[in-house]
């Protein structure tokens, strides 16, 4: 493991402590947790936006724009 130090704001200083309460687990464990989730539903997106490229690209394989204009239309 890799020791950090962070600042929360106060309100998420109390989330966390709630959670940690609640789940029975330590306040480092609670921000491990939510750290995973973000990078798991971060990995979801990117295959979800990928599926979506790819899709379009089946439909429409004349497409040759910038992938971010995809995006935005």
């Amino acid at each position: 493991m890799v020791k950090k130090m962070v600042y929360l704001e106060e309100e998420q200083d109390r989330i966390v402590k709630r959670l940690a309460r609640e789940g029975k687990t330590s306040e480092t464990e609670v921000i491990r947790r939510a750290i995973t989730a973000y990078g798991d539903a971060s990995a979801a997106q990117i295959a979800s936006d990928t599926r979506r490229v790819m899709e379009h690209l089946k439909k429409h394989p004349e497409w040759n724009d910038e992938p971010a204009e995809f995006f935005r239309g």
